[in-house]
């Protein structure tokens, strides 16, 4: 009978490290591959984003600005029409106007006074039917 061979054990480590080998350069090729588009990823995410912010930051500032100038601007608006408005109030509740107004409707003070008693007053008294039918209890007049 044949007496099988062993194998050698150093050629399986040459072949193991051979693979790997050929994994690591796999491996580095494809990150010198990126390395590129990474360093300009970075230097976008550097240099870019603070740019952008303070674009940003600045066309918020100047969005608030315009809106504050906008408000001012209708209170100014609204303080004039306040200020008209109390004019006209004034001028209409003025003693000379109204004596005017009253002399066209032929108006006098009066001579005598008169002093009038009014009746007191009754109050109403108070339904006692149901509360969920309180309607229909004033429709038909039920005490």
């Amino acid at each position: 009978m044949i007496a099988p061979k062993e194998i050698p054990a150093a050629p399986r480590r040459s072949l193991e490290r051979a693979r790997s080998a050929s994994k690591r350069r796999q491996r580095r090729a494809k990150t010198r591959a990126y390395t590129g588009f990474a360093r300009v990823l970075g230097f976008a995410g550097v240099v870019v984003l603070p740019v952008l912010l303070y674009v940003m930051l600045t066309a918020n500032l100047t969005s608030l600005n315009y809106s504050l100038a906008h408000a001012e601007h209708e209170k100014a608006l609204l303080q004039e029409e306040s200020m008209r408005l109390d004019d006209r109030i004034a001028h209409l509740t003025s003693r000379e106007r109204l004596a005017a107004v009253a002399a066209q409707l032929k108006m006098h003070d009066p001579h005598v006074y008169a002093v009038v008693d009014l009746p007191d007053a009754v109050p109403k008294p108070r339904s006692h039917g149901i509360a969920f039918l309180g309607a229909v209890n004033d429709w038909l007049r039920i005490p």
